[in-house]
């Protein structure tokens, strides 16, 4: 079929189910924009910043699972994604971003808002630290195989961001282009883990007699939390998450020890200091989970086993050195470990143990000093109480969005979270 630059970008959304490109056109993106007139399929949302609208796709990711597209216009509308970019980079969220950008055969030249000076139309220069991959499409008929790579690469293994620029030609010229679905160029499934060493963890975990399993992002991303749960129930392990893994087990279970880092509970930090063996899934260990690495403050690997699990096997070893490393699928891990628990042994009878009493202990001296603050009287009013009432105040499954700084660690910290995606 014979398509422009613009229309090949809009059938590829829909092919891959994408519902929205966001962003804000401009005279670096005409082709585009002219694509979408009379177009249903994919909706066009404008916002009033291009950082809003990358932030824009990245809760929407979060909250349904579904990637979206970002479009700019060129120069200051590309560079205004800069923050939101990183932000889903930093937290493996993608987003496919569309910058446009000089015509091809006038780059170099300083057509409007160009930047030009250390290489022709070069703003990939700025995006490419914090994308997974960038592309500039120089062809029209390359575009279609640049679109393929770029889901590929943002939906496949740990996901993240990708930029592809779009001269102002490009996205006008035709030609004639075989488009392709999703299936015929995106890997399916999941990345399986190897069974001996998944063997091997759930031994170690289910003879250990102070487990704590760590679920960090992996775990949401992977939509693992349903293995999570069971996983941990089967061997009576406390659970503690990280801020981007907030969620992935219910706050309110028993063996809940909500968080462990710098900002986290002192029921997470104390059990998760004192465990034999710490199963970390889709976590990386970053400086604020692992109060800056000092020894006992929230982890103390060695002497405690780790084993550690995540899609990016760069993160295995990286911060901590694991007794069993495997680099997978969050869920398809765990699953292969709950399958081998229940072929060899029986469900730990945990709440008769001390160690879940001790959980128990360590959980209630959290709770009770949080609850202390939460129902105080003082004027002004503490943060602790507005966090109480306004939680108690929300439904089970409310979405929550703090703003950074200390609320956000308090809400962290003391607003229970019971649901994925929350």
């Amino acid at each position: 079929m014979k398509l422009t630059g613009g229309q090949i970008v809009v059938e590829t959304l829909v092919r891959e189910g994408v519902p929205y490109l966001v962003g804000i056109p401009g005279h670096g993106t005409l082709g585009l924009s002219d694509a979408l007139i009379g177009e249903d399929r994919v909706h066009a949302i404008q916002v009033r910043h291009e950082q809003a609208a990358v932030h824009l796709a990245d809760a929407y990711y979060r909250v349904a699972g579904v990637p979206l597209a970002v479009f700019t216009s060129i120069g200051p509308g590309a560079m205004n994604t800069v923050i939101g970019v990183a932000s889903c980079y930093v937290d493996s969220i993608p987003v496919l971003v569309l910058t446009g950008n000089s015509h091809t055969h006038m780059a170099g030249r300083g057509v409007l808002q160009e930047i030009e000076r250390a290489a022709d139309a070069n703003s990939l220069a700025v995006l490419a630290p914090i994308a997974k991959r960038t592309w500039r499409a120089d062809r029209v008929d390359r575009l279609p195989r640049i679109l393929r790579r770029a889901f590929a690469e943002m939906l496949t293994g740990r996901r993240g961001p990708v930029a592809v620029d779009l001269p102002m030609d490009v996205q006008c010229d035709a030609a004639e282009v075989e488009l392709l679905e999703p299936v015929e160029y995106r890997a399916a499934g999941r990345c399986l883990p190897d069974q001996d060493l998944a063997a091997r963890a759930a031994t170690m975990l289910y003879g250990a007699e102070r487990p704590v399993i760590l679920a960090g992002g992996g775990v949401i991303s992977g939509r693992a939390w349903t293995g999570l749960r069971a996983v941990a129930e089967y061997t009576g392990a406390a659970v503690i998450t990280t801020m981007m893994g907030k969620g992935a087990f219910p706050e309110d279970h028993p063996l809940s020890a909500m968080h462990a880092g710098s900002k986290g509970t002192t029921c997470g930090n104390r059990l998760a200091a004192r465990a034999d063996v710490l199963l970390a899934v889709g976590a990386r260990f970053a400086d604020e989970t692992a109060s800056s690495y000092r020894a006992g403050a929230s982890f103390a690997i060695p002497p405690t086993r780790l084993i550690h699990v995540d899609i990016d096997p760069t993160e295995i070893g990286k911060n901590y050195p694991a007794a069993v490393g495997i680099a997978a699928d969050a869920g398809a891990t765990l699953e292969a470990m709950l399958t081998w628990l229940r072929e060899h042994h029986p469900p730990k009878d945990y709440a008769a143990s001390a160690y879940f009493r001790e959980v128990q202990q360590e959980r209630e001296a959290w709770l009770s000093a949080v609850r202390e603050q939460a129902t105080s009287d003082h004027v002004p009013v503490t943060i602790s109480r507005l966090i109480a009432e306004v939680r108690g105040f929300l439904d089970r499954d409310a979405i929550v969005v703090t703003s950074s700084g200390n609320l956000q660690a308090q809400w962290f910290q003391e607003a229970p979270v019971y649901e994925p995606g929350t």
